[in-house]
């Protein structure tokens, strides 16, 4: 069970802004006016196989390169973006860049960001370096992999054993992370359940509520707190709490897939509403 209840539709986590950093000398024949033109699209959720753009840039059609800047030896191309919402997109969105060859040897060169903001002030970060099927026919990147939680802390590292030669400290220890408490709250108005791990920000699981239909679309894990089985507590506990109420489900996220799989206890809720 978590903390809250489902609410009415939310407003969730929409695409608010993006770039296309370049660094090196790839970066320096961009800001000179070497032609590039960034994609990020995407077919909606429900949409019937129509793709949509999420984010672009391109020379061409902008009004010269003032927009164009450097930040910390990068030139950095603020892409024209449009607010979709987070549940509305699938797992992975298709990345393309068109540029002279010359100018993507190095792919750690190349780094694209999103951001997702909520109307409560939480915000995500995508953030990917572009591999060289980017600057091709395209690149399908994952979604939720790359997505991270803007000012989660990160679990802290276990504390080294002391040498004979250094005492104890007389604090008491952090437990370790095993032994924290684990919780998930449902932010219904903002439609996500988060996973909480010490009382510090860990995860999120994403949904879009309309009516009485739930659609589950992503699961996010801070990249301190993977591997140790906390995406599956996440999912466990949201769809625990899911199955209390009167909706019926619909879900797009793969790690809800695999743990649904590995579960066959939870499958019917992913079938029409049970009566009341």
């Amino acid at each position: 069970m978590t903390d809250q209840a489902l609410g009415a539709d939310g407003t969730g986590f929409y695409l608010a802004g993006g770039g296309l950093t370049v660094a090196g000398a790839s970066g320096r024949t961009i800001a000179g006016g070497r032609l590039v033109e960034v994609s990020v699209t995407a077919c909606l959720l429900g949409s019937a196989g129509m793709d949509a753009t999420l984010a672009s840039w391109g020379a061409a059609e902008s009004a010269g390169l003032d927009d164009v800047r450097a930040e910390d030896g990068r030139t950095v191309l603020p892409l024209q973006t449009q607010p979709m919402m987070l549940s509305s997109l699938p797992s992975s969105v298709r990345v393309q860049v068109r540029t002279t060859p010359d100018s993507h040897d190095n792919e750690d060169d190349w780094r694209l960001v999103l951001q997702f903001r909520n109307q409560a002030g939480s915000s995500l970060t995508w953030d990917a370096s572009l591999p060289a099927e980017a600057f091709g026919a395209g690149w399908q990147a994952p979604l939720a992999d790359l997505l991270t939680i803007d000012g989660a802390v990160a679990d802290p590292a276990p504390t080294p054993a002391p040498t004979p030669a250094e005492p104890p400290a007389p604090t008491a220890a952090q437990p370790p992370a095993e032994d924290q408490a684990v919780t998930v709250v449902d932010h219904a108005g903002d439609e996500y359940y988060e996973l909480l791990v010490g009382g510090q920000q860990a995860g999120l699981l994403v949904y879009h509520l309309i009516g009485s239909h739930l659609s589950i679309t992503h699961t996010v894990i801070e990249p301190t707190y993977r591997g140790r089985g906390l995406s599956w507590e996440l999912v466990g506990r949201a769809l625990d709490d899911i199955r209390t109420k009167s909706v019926t489900v619909s879900n797009y996220c793969p790690v809800v897939s695999r743990f649904v799989d590995k579960n066959p206890e939870y499958g019917d809720l992913l079938s029409p509403p049970r009566p009341a």
